[in-house]
């Protein structure tokens, strides 16, 4: 604490020249205390004084006002008021200036924290986003009725698949059914021809048989008959009968088997044709079997159509569900956008109300300290030369007095 009050002390009771460290000459038993040692450098210079100390401090100054002239050099006191003369004279224009700025901010304050243009603002972001959901959910609607008209045309192609696989399975049915039926003919015609043709073999067999059999007894007979005629001319005519009769017979044995050799060729030609018939009935069930085969053939080919039509439609569907979900995120993201801008802009807006409000606050309190500032320079600068003042004003002329006295701010 000691060493504290030393260093203030000393701090106080040194030269206040700018970089002179000697102390201050002792104050005198009346007037002012001194401040300076009243002495020049030892390589020389300035003695350390109050006027010589202001040039210092104005030459420490590297601007334009601060390079004092002759006159300044000569009468500091008198150009500093005269200044501040002219500094009070211009202060109500720029009480005006700073007025008028203050009410261009006030202006810009109301217009940013205008709740109407606010809401217009804010309403129109909202009709855009609007907008842009009406379009969103015409699309989903869209996307909807292209998915229902998928769905129709799936349905159609299912049931016209389903209709294809009825009448495929219809046709395969009466092909089985003619194929089956065919067959049957077929043994049936095969048996028949077979036992005709067996019987017919049988007739010309037993034929055949008693043929040889009236061969060899008119054979006989007529061995018989020439023993007969050989060892009695009596039984010529008897023999002779018989030899007609044995004749007779054979001729009609030979008609009997012309006959029966015609019912052979009748019955062969019969085979025959009956065999036509069939290789014709069945050169028709082929015809009729490639014809079903080919239907068959067509109606898989429209099958396996109606299939890729059905598989075509239901892709359609699944990229239309997907271009609904596309399109649902999309207006989930829209919807999640404005609601972060619209949260965003609200934010912003009350920061930069915020930050104008302070701003202008500051500036307010800044304009406030300076024009106190000024004043309580002006009255110390009045309270600490009343003569010079007075002088100053005696040679001054009074138009000169009258333009460069201070005026009261403006309203």
């Amino acid at each position: 604490m000691s060493e504290e009050s030393a260093t203030v002390v000393t701090a106080v009771d040194r030269c206040h020249y700018p970089g002179c460290s000697r102390p201050r000459r002792p104050d005198p038993a009346t007037g002012r205390p001194s401040r300076y040692c009243e002495r020049a450098d030892d390589g020389g210079g300035p003695v350390h004084n109050r006027a010589n100390a202001w040039k210092a401090r104005r030459a420490q100054t590297p601007s334009a006002d601060a390079r004092p002239d002759a006159e300044q050099a000569d009468a500091p006191v008198s150009m500093a008021r005269a200044t501040l003369e002219q500094r009070l004279d211009e202060l109500p224009q720029r009480v005006s200036e700073f007025r008028q700025y203050f009410d261009d901010v006030l202006a810009g304050i109301r217009a940013a924290g205008d709740v109407e243009a606010a809401g217009a603002e804010v309403e129109d972001a909202h009709r855009d986003a609007l907008a842009k959901v009406n379009e969103a959910e015409r699309r989903a609607s869209a996307a909807e009725r292209s998915a229902r008209a998928a769905d129709d045309r799936a349905a159609q192609a299912r049931q016209e698949r389903e209709e294809a696989d009825a009448l495929a399975e219809e046709a395969l049915t009466e092909v089985e059914r003619l194929r089956t039926t065919t067959e049957a003919d077929m043994a049936e015609l095969r048996a028949r021809t077979d036992a005709a043709v067996a019987a017919a073999e049988a007739s010309l067999a037993d034929a055949r048989t008693r043929f040889g059999e009236q061969l060899a007894e008119r054979d006989r007979q007529v061995e018989a008959a020439r023993e007969a005629a050989n060892a009695a001319h009596i039984e010529a005519s008897a023999a002779q009968a018989a030899l007609a009769a044995a004749n007779d017979s054979a001729e009609r044995e030979r008609q009997t088997t012309a006959q029966l050799r015609n019912q052979l060729d009748h019955a062969r030609t019969d085979s025959e044709e009956k065999q036509a018939a069939l290789h014709n009935q069945i050169d028709t069930a082929r015809e009729e079997a490639r014809a079903a085969t080919a239907d068959a053939a067509a109606l898989r080919v429209d099958l396996a159509t109606a299939h890729a039509r059905a598989e075509s439609a239901q892709r359609a569907a699944d990229t239309e569900r997907a271009t609904v979900s596309t399109l649902t995120a999309e207006l989930e993201r829209v919807r999640t956008e404005q609601r972060s801008e619209r949260e965003r802009l609200e934010t912003t807006h009350a920061q930069q109300l915020a930050l104008v409000q302070r701003n202008a606050d500051e500036r307010v309190q800044a304009l406030n300290d300076a024009l106190t500032h000024a004043r309580q320079t002006a009255g110390t600068a009045h309270s600490d030369s009343p003569a010079a003042t007075k002088k100053a004003t005696r040679k001054r002329p009074a138009s000169k007095k009258a333009a460069t006295a201070p005026k009261p701010p403006s309203e």
